[in-house]
């Protein structure tokens, strides 16, 4: 979902920008032999990039008798300076910065110009590390006007900001929470005793500081991302119970992502609404560590890391040739390939173990038929309701396992911030996320910031100021996977950790990338000095200043402000799958503000979008009338 709000600040603590030359303020792309880089952002960022550009300059560049200097921009007024200026060759920034959601939108206007020719050309400069997840978002091919893995190259990802789940481990603790940091294929050897995990403790050493380890464990710790011995949450079939706080061991493990029970268990016992008046985390006077009463458990904006988790996704393409359909309340199950070799029925595909069935594959139709959206979450063919192919024997020689629609995943994230006497499909809100209205005037971060939230989904960009803030706030954190789709075998038993079905590890990354104009006379040398400031040496400069880097290999190498998080790592494997959201999919994201608009502003809230007063039918109004929007919007303008 686009979040306005923070695309106004996605400039900030981002490494994607750079510090204005003041004597070239004023300085045109071809007026000069030097190169012009037009960028905005704040304090920090042009500090950074001041130091990247000048390394250039003073290496790669004097040796090759290249020259840059940077243009800073008003944020306000960036995306309009950019669309005039590439008006012309005298004006026209030879680099400028593009983030994700424009991408499309600029190459339709021409803004953006192929640079897949010029940056082959550049063979002496290596960027074989970055995180391809980055760099394919930017392959582009004209004629079909998708994003694919074999189109032409439009720029060079300069930073990317994926998504982690931050969590105050001070809170944790306080409450009785043990945290373990320990990678599932090592599970059994920590388990022995004298494995250490990544903070170099070993069980026994856990168990000689938590006596209530020692004397209620009653085997071994199973791979979850957080375990309960006693009463563990199980959606739809137990409610919530109040841990023991004398008897039941509680085990956040923050190299696990948490399944939809986990974080949901773990986010009541932060949650006022849940714990009644019971405050988990009191002021520590011996440790003089610093909070304020807890308002929620858990928060995330977006909804992608519940959809993609299980094969879904908001927009489909009902026939492969852009017959697009809103598909958020489509409620055909999906399906995660368990075996090598199955073959779609529609698109012919050879799926490999650990895919999600195309959209198309599976249903019970023809290849080549034409299915239409009845705008109620289910499809026609010829008139009539299509079905689903009957997987039966798939499942049962274990091919293929069932899992979530994308409805039932798009619920269950929109019931995390709804009231408990709020029905969402006819289920109960679970109340441990905040409204979007509560976060307008403070923002996610100061309700983290402030401990009034104990774990959060946001963007490696916050690193910085976390570890600032929690060194101000005299509070520890660190972050985590984020959740995943996961079934256990026997979900009542706490210790069993065996699994039916893992989805798909899922999550959004965004991006700002280094592109070009089409009227630009240094195309050339424009690609170069976008290959070396997307290499190890540009990119080690970001590191330097504690900023996340497109180079796995330097991500040891980060040098944080204040408190730095122990599993920083967590960020560069969240890239090695997280793509980008859905702004990305069309040439602008109008289609997204038909159905987004009314939903963050009035329906996650509680309130009819049509009336703006709280009704608990706010979300049946919804569906039954901004589905057909969206689809007829689709149909008309794309």
């Amino acid at each position: 979902m686009k979040n306005r709000f923070f695309k106004k600040l996605i400039s900030i603590f981002v490494c994607a920008t750079v510090v204005l030359s003041s004597s070239m303020l004023f300085a045109c792309g071809s007026s000069s032999d030097k190169l012009m880089f037009w960028v905005y952002g704040g304090n920090e960022e042009t500090a950074l990039y001041r130091a990247m550009t000048d390394k250039f300059n003073a290496t790669y560049g004097a040796e090759h008798d290249i020259s840059v200097d940077i243009s800073i921009k008003p944020p306000a007024s960036y995306g309009t300076a950019i669309e005039v200026g590439v008006t012309s060759s005298s004006s026209c920034p030879d680099v400028f910065l593009v983030v994700d959601d424009s991408f499309r939108t600029w190459i339709g206007k021409h803004v953006i110009t192929d640079m897949d020719e010029y940056l082959n050309a550049v063979t002496d400069i290596d960027i074989s590390d970055i995180y391809e997840t980055s760099v394919s978002r930017l392959r582009y091919t004209e004629g079909t006007k998708k994003i694919t893995a074999t189109g032409h190259q439009y720029g060079l990802p300069i930073s990317s900001r994926p998504l982690a789940l931050y969590y105050n481990e001070t809170i944790f603790k306080n409450a009785g929470v043990i945290i373990i940091s320990v990678d599932e294929e090592d599970m059994a050897a920590f388990n022995g005793g004298n494995f250490a995990d990544k903070t170099g403790k070993t069980l026994n050493d856990y168990k000689t500081e938590y006596p209530k380890l020692a004397a209620n464990l009653e085997g071994d710790i199973p791979a979850k991302g957080f375990f309960r011995s006693i009463n563990p949450y199980v959606q739809g079939g137990i409610s919530w119970v109040k841990p023991d706080k004398d008897n039941e061991v509680l085990i956040f493990n923050n190299r696990i992502p948490m399944n939809w029970d986990e974080v949901e268990d773990l986010a009541m016992l932060f949650t006022p609404t849940s714990v009644k008046n019971n405050k988990p985390c009191g002021y520590n006077n011996e440790a003089k560590t610093y909070h304020q009463d807890l308002d929620k458990g858990f928060y995330t904006q977006w909804w992608f890391s519940y959809g993609w988790s299980v094969g879904g996704d908001c927009l489909q393409d009902l026939t492969g040739n852009g017959d697009w359909d809103f598909a958020l309340l489509d409620d055909t199950p999906n399906y995660m390939v368990q075996k090598d070799g199955f073959v779609g029925n529609y698109t012919g595909k050879t799926y490999s173990k650990g895919e999600t069935l195309e959209f198309l594959d599976r249903f019970n139709i023809p290849q080549g038929a034409t299915i239409v959206a009845d705008n109620k979450g289910g499809y026609k063919y010829n008139g009539n309701p299509v079905a689903t192919l009957d997987f039966t024997a798939r499942i049962a020689d274990g091919t293929l396992y069932p899992l979530p629609s994308i409805r039932d995943a798009f619920t269950r994230y929109l019931r995390l911030g709804t009231d408990q006497d709020v029905q969402i499909e006819g289920l109960g809100g679970l109340d441990v996320a905040m409204k979007p209205l509560e976060i307008a005037s403070k923002t996610m971060e100061n309700f983290f910031f402030s401990c009034n939230l104990a774990m959060l989904v946001d963007y490696s960009s916050y690193l910085s100021v976390m570890s600032e803030q929690a060194a101000h706030m005299n509070f520890e954190y660190d972050v985590a996977p984020i959740p995943i789709y996961k079934e256990y075998t026997n979900p009542e038993d706490p210790y069993d950790d065996s699994t039916n079905v893992v989805g798909k590890p899922a999550g959004q990354s965004s991006t700002f990338s280094m592109v070009s104009c089409p009227k630009s006379q240094k195309h050339e040398k424009a690609a170069i000095f976008m290959k070396w400031m997307a290499s190890k040496e540009g990119q080690s400069v970001c590191a330097e200043r504690g900023f996340f880097t497109n180079q796995a290999s330097l991500v040891d190498q980060i040098q944080f402000a204040g408190r730095a998080p122990k599993n920083v790592k967590i960020f560069a494997e969240g890239l090695q799958y997280q793509r980008p959201g859905d702004w990305m999919y069309m040439p602008d994201y109008a289609w997204i503000d038909i159905w987004a608009v009314p939903l963050n502003s009035y329906v996650r809230n509680g309130k009819n979008h049509n009336t703006n007063n709280v009704d608990p039918r706010a979300y049946d109004v919804w569906k039954d009338e901004i589905v057909a929007k969206a689809n007829n919007y689709l149909k008309v303008n794309y």
